[in-house]
């Protein structure tokens, strides 16, 4: 028996008809040539593999009375017919039908009587490729945690056999788990944890200290990320049902924008997802005044810990989704990033997975359920507008019966108040993103993974241009998008002068001055290339004036 923490179970209690909480992931994969039996392979494949991950095998087992988190136990009688599923796709078989059908998949939620987790196999892709859904509950693992299972699902080699097994990533539990020792387990837990909280007062009383220099700069961040959070349509109660969208980026150019502009990977996700989200509600006439925020995913797990559970939390972070121009974008995504990234290092210390509380699944589970049922994201406040997650995937080469992988998209949670989950994921030589939403909310969720795409190669040609030094103006190629009420904010003002941008850089905040030091930068240059042609032609003009001038002037004669 092995009892949940509180985090993973957090995952259990939170979820409610509208909220499944399980996380998924679209692998596609393509034969180099037709084959049969495809479907027989891979599920011999996971059938091999049932002892190697606990989650095949583990069920929940609630504690009497809801004294505690419920625990996992062994299931003795695994219908494995059950978990590992055969589907295909119709005509013509491409990305908007396998996008569809992942949708559909994703709004049914994990029968909590059963091991918490499912394969489908799919097949009719184009050409002759197939893909794997797979989904898990959330309360089994996090994305960094999921990684550690992908050489259990999958293989690392085209040719693998079962000679290649890879090793149990974690030891067997011992599984007696009959009511009292359920019952007696929570009780001691409880004690365990309050004698924790005595001896290790003098570790918080030091974390406390190490932290007091930024508590007042910390508490000021988060009253101004919660005073100014904007409402936007994403932020209401959510529907059962789903819509899935994907896009991908070349990681190979990615990584090239970000070395020419130094920043990292994680700034360009953030700012091509503000671009996006900017296009998308100026087309709704839904574009804020105010920078949205998002609910950005952060690991507490230590280096090298492969722990199948939950260690992150979540922390916020702005999207510059006020700022028109992909380079200044860019910057306001790196500076934000880095305010949050304070912040956690800050805060991070006092988070703990571990915490027993009695009562805790009757409580918190009733808890969310009134929260749903009186709709209260529709009147309150929101906590973030969008998730957007960012998980580095593998850098090996996957296969799924002998059959090498071309992309591995993710599929996470979006819950009330917060209708679009956006998480990223790198595998090989690019970047896939897979968009969550509520359909009913964001039905045409596609056309933000489309402008994602659209906006990193904007970014990408601005980049260019400003590094050529040539068609400076090429910077300002994303727009100000038309909005039909409101008015969004316009960061770099071309038409200002130079006294008048000095004036809004002494009042601006520092993410300002970054924006206005590139505008002011960007503006010399434009100048520079601009007279050359100027200084030349005039060149050119006074060089006959003054020959015959010369000629004119008589000749001194000597005395």
């Amino acid at each position: 028996m092995k009892r949940l923490s509180a985090l993973d179970s957090l995952f259990l209690y939170f979820e409610t008809p509208e909220t499944p909480m399980h996380v998924a992931s679209v692998t596609t994969f393509q034969p180099k040539s037709p084959q049969d039996g495809l479907f027989e392979r891979f599920r011999a494949h996971v059938a091999a593999r049932l002892d190697l991950l606990p989650s095949y095998r583990r069920r929940l087992q609630p504690t009497p009375l809801g004294l505690d988190h419920p625990a996992w136990v062994l299931e003795e009688k695994l219908d494995i017919d059950y978990h590992i599923r055969r589907a295909a796709l119709p005509k013509p078989g491409g990305m908007a039908e396998l996008r569809a059908l992942v949708a559909e998949l994703h709004a049914i939620p994990l029968d909590r009587s059963r091991p918490l987790w499912e394969y489908h196999f799919i097949e009719g892709l184009a050409g002759g490729a197939f893909a794997v859904y797979a989904k898990v509950h959330h309360s089994t693992m996090d994305g960094l945690a999921g990684m550690a299972t992908l050489g259990v699902t999958y293989d690392f080699e085209p040719d693998a056999d079962k000679g290649s097994l890879p090793a149990r990533i974690v030891p067997p539990d011992a599984e007696p788990s009959d009511a009292i020792e359920l019952t007696t387990t929570a009780l001691g837990d409880f004690v365990r944890q309050g004698w924790r909280a005595i001896t290790g007062a003098p570790g918080l009383a030091r974390s406390l200290a190490k932290a007091a220099p930024h508590l007042s700069r910390d508490a000021q961040f988060l009253y101004r990320y919660v005073r100014e959070i904007p409402r936007t349509p994403f932020n209401v109660v959510i529907s059962p049902h789903r819509v899935y969208a994907t896009a991908s980026l070349a990681l190979n150019e990615a990584k090239a924008l970000a070395k020419s502009r130094g920043v990292t990977i994680n700034d360009i996700v953030l700012a091509v997802t503000a671009g996006a989200l900017r296009r998308y509600l100026a087309a709704r006439g839904a574009l804020p005044e105010m920078a949205l925020t998002a609910g950005v995913p952060a690991s507490l797990r230590p280096l090298g810990d492969a722990h199948l559970n939950n260690q992150v939390i979540f922390t916020l972070s702005r999207l510059p989704t006020d700022v028109a121009e992909p380079l200044p974008r860019l910057v306001a995504a790196q500076a934000a990033g880095q305010e949050a990234k304070e912040l956690f290092a800050d805060i991070r210390e006092f988070f703990t997975a571990d915490v027993s509380i009695l009562g805790a699944p009757l409580v918190v589970t009733a808890i969310a359920r009134l929260w749903s049922g009186a709709r209260a994201s529709n009147w309150l406040s929101p906590f973030f507008n969008v998730i957007v997650s960012n998980v580095p995937g593998p850098r090996q080469a996957m296969y799924c019966a002998g059959a090498p992988a071309t992309h591995y998209f993710p599929a996470s949670i979006p819950y009330h108040g917060c209708a679009l989950n956006i998480t990223v994921q790198s595998y090989l030589d690019q970047i896939d993103f897979g968009l969550v939403a509520c359909r009913e909310t964001v039905p045409d969720a596609q056309r933000i993974a489309d402008f994602i795409a659209e906006d990193f190669e904007l970014m990408r040609a601005a980049a260019a241009a400003l590094d050529r030094g040539e068609a400076i103006d090429r910077i300002a190629v994303a727009a100000k998008p038309r909005q039909e009420k409101g008015q969004n904010i316009q960061i770099s003002e071309v038409e200002a002068t130079p006294a008048e941008r000095s004036a809004r850089t002494e009042k601006a905040s520092g993410l300002a001055r970054q924006i206005e030091a590139l505008s002011a930068a960007t503006d010399a240059l434009k100048e520079k290339v601009e007279r050359k042609p100027a200084v030349a032609a005039a060149k050119a003009r006074s060089e006959p004036k003054a020959a015959m001038r010369s000629k004119a002037k008589p000749a001194r004669r000597k005395q």
